[in-house]
């Protein structure tokens, strides 16, 4: 492996400004060769030779800037050494002692003593992806389903267009049914490629979304959990078709399946994850009611989320028109027309609920700005986000407005003002929208982004050919809307307006899966900065150090031990007090008697640090990064002894 690929794939996201730009250097060396003149004559020698003198004092005074950074940053490291592991926060054993006092009460109280079975119980996890094989299977099976499941779709709906007593099939109703549960579904896939991303990537979504990490589903349950859900969305699409080809109650598919997934999620029976699904539940039910309540960064992504999935609050009004108001979805009289005669489901009315239903995930964000103002009293940022979605309102109703008014002026369709006023509005609220994401909620555009340009100062992702196609899917997709524009003055395209709209749906949901992914990133990087980017437990995409959970666990699984010297093969660990090496088994049978823990087998570090505080303070002053060397413990003895060589 190059310098280069190793000093990225152990990179430490965090640490990353305290880094040498090694891409960086490259690239000028690579940049100065090819400015370099090029040799024609003897005359020209010295004009090479000159170019590489200026090449060389611009670029040995980038390097010297390096070491200085790098001198400064371990400078930081000693005088933490000096000031910060002596004091008695660091030293005391009492917050040690109260955990295995609370241990032991927890142990007695709940656990009749079984102390394996109450650690099991206290201990939080590691947050590292364990691929479980049984998941796995599941997830590829359900894959090669679909694989499957695709094509036979796609025959069936081709040949079999006619029912038996040569009736069409309703696409028209079965495309409304279906689109808003296939949105849905897709969502959730994307979800969990998210989530690949953000654990592979380092970014702590665990503690972003607070969830708790006994609890939390892995990218590969959330994909196994959506590739089975569009199993069955093919498998009931096509019974409706097949339904449809044999007269025989078509429309009942589309409602079990919806049935269906409502009961997957509030199933009471502790089985499909139920603690997450209710964790779920509980988020969404303080998203609908925002007002009420402070709002945490899980309530406003989840908020965000529901803005991208519009068009599933528009079916609703459809949906139960269809259901409760039109009678002949029981008929297997296809060539019937879906004709809904319910209070809500004709006329103005209809228009009404539907612009109600668009406008409620723009209000659930509103209401939460308001809220976060209220608490903060902070017009900015919380104002302003309340402004951007107030602008949606306003998108909303001037669209409700001229679709109400297409037959009026059908005649001319430049004559209908509210046409001129939803397109103004609408490029308002675009460009608002788009701001907000590349400077708020990406943080783009930083005036301190130095060599990323355009963008941040610090990037979690390996690439910035990402941020940048990033920047421009979101740029073309929040224009997407302009094509009804085209639709507007076309009436041949106004047939296709529901597949249209269900094609902008999907566009949406990309588009918000793309956002995902630089608004957690954004996040995770402003936490590292107020010093809260995690709860104790690594999930780095390197391991690094000694991993005290997993010696815990191991250690409790060999029988019998008693002592700290205790030597049983297979595993080493290096003590710090006195360099002897530990092993420990990984096998054996869990023994139900009181065991020690990692933290009692591996002692506090060493106080003798230094032996004059302030002598090291006034000699950290003047340090250069010519005697920097001199001053990094020399080997893992001096380095676990706590000695520093003045």
């Amino acid at each position: 492996m190059k310098f280069g690929e190793h000093l990225t794939a152990h990179m430490t996201p965090e640490w990353s400004s305290q880094y040498i730009e090694y891409e960086y250097m490259k690239e000028l060396l690579e940049q100065a060769l090819a400015e370099a003149p090029v040799m024609v004559n003897n005359g020209d020698n010295r004009l090479r030779k000159q170019f590489f003198r200026e090449v060389d004092v611009s670029f040995f005074q980038y390097c010297e800037k390096q070491a200085t950074k790098i001198s400064t940053f371990f400078a930081e490291k000693l005088a933490e050494k000096a000031h910060i592991d002596l004091e008695p926060f660091h030293t005391s054993t009492k917050v040690t002692e109260l955990i295995r006092d609370i241990e032991s009460i927890f142990t007695d109280s709940f656990e009749s003593g079984n102390r394996a079975e109450a650690m099991k119980r206290l201990r939080v996890p590691p947050l590292d992806e364990k691929k479980t094989p049984m998941v796995a299977f599941r997830f590829g099976l359900f894959v090669g389903m679909l694989c499957l499941l695709l094509p036979a779709l796609f025959a069936f709906a081709t040949q079999l267009n006619r029912s038996q007593s040569n009736k069409p099939l309703a696409w028209r109703e079965a495309l409304l049914l279906y689109r808003s549960t296939f949105l849905i579904i897709i969502q959730i896939i994307f979800a969990g490629i998210n989530i690949y991303g953000w654990s592979s990537s380092g970014v702590n979504h665990i503690l972003i979304f607070e969830i708790d990490p006994r609890h939390h589903l892995t990218y590969q349950r959330i994909l196994e959990i959506g590739t089975a859900l569009f199993v069955l969305w093919f498998l009931s699409f096509i019974g409706f078709i097949l339904a449809s080809y044999f007269d025989h109650y078509p429309f009942i598919q589309p409602l079990i399946l919806v049935v269906v997934l409502i009961l997957f999620v509030i199933n009471p029976i502790p089985i499909f994850y139920r603690e997450a699904r209710y964790w779920f539940l509980r988020k969404l039910a303080r998203v609908f009611s925002s007002p009420f309540h402070p709002v945490g960064f899980t309530d406003f992504w989840l908020g965000d989320q529901l803005t991208s999935l519009e068009l599933v609050f528009y079916d609703l009004e459809s949906f139960f028109c269809f259901y409760i108001s039109n009678r002949a979805w029981w008929s297997t009289d296809l060539t019937s027309p879906a004709t809904n005669q319910g209070t809500f489901c004709t006329g103005w009315s209809e228009i009404l609920l539907q612009t109600i239903l668009l406008m409620l995930p723009s209000w659930f964000r509103f209401a939460q700005c308001i809220r976060r103002y209220r608490d903060t009293k902070h017009a900015f940022p919380h104002l302003v986000n309340a402004g951007k979605y107030a602008s949606g309102f306003f998108v909303v109703i001037t669209n409700s407005l001229r679709r109400a008014t297409i037959k009026k002026y059908a005649h001319k369709e430049t004559a209908n003002p509210f046409l001129f006023l939803w397109i103004i509005v609408s490029i308002i609220g675009t460009v608002y929208k788009l701001t907000w994401d590349l400077k708020m909620d990406w943080g783009f555009f930083d005036k301190k982004a130095g060599t990323n340009k355009y963008l941040r100062e610090q990037l979690v992702y390996s690439s910035k050919i990402y941020y940048y196609v990033a920047i421009v899917e979101n740029i073309l997709f929040r224009f997407a809307w302009t094509i009804n524009i085209f639709i507007h003055f076309h009436e041949y395209s106004a047939e296709y307006a529901d597949l249209i709209g269900f094609c902008f749906g999907i566009v949406e949901i990309f588009r918000r899966f793309i956002w995902n992914f630089f608004r957690l990133e954004n996040e995770h990087l402003n936490n590292c900065g107020q010093f809260r980017a995690v709860r104790d437990i690594s999930i780095s995409p390197m391991s690094t150090g000694i991993d005290y959970g997993l010696i815990d666990y191991k250690l409790r699984k060999q029988p019998g031990i008693r002592a700290r010297n205790r030597i049983v093969p297979k595993e080493t660990i290096i003590e710090e007090d006195n360099t002897s090496i530990t092993d420990v088994s990984t096998r054996d049978e869990i023994d139900n008697d009181p065991k020690p823990f990692a933290h009692d087998l591996i002692p506090m570090h060493n106080n003798t640090i230094v032996d004059d505080v302030n002598k090291i303070d006034k000699q950290l002053k003047d340090i250069s990064s010519a005697d920097l060397h001199s001053l990094i413990p020399q080997d893992e003895s001096d380095l676990s002894n706590g000695i520093v060589k003045v």
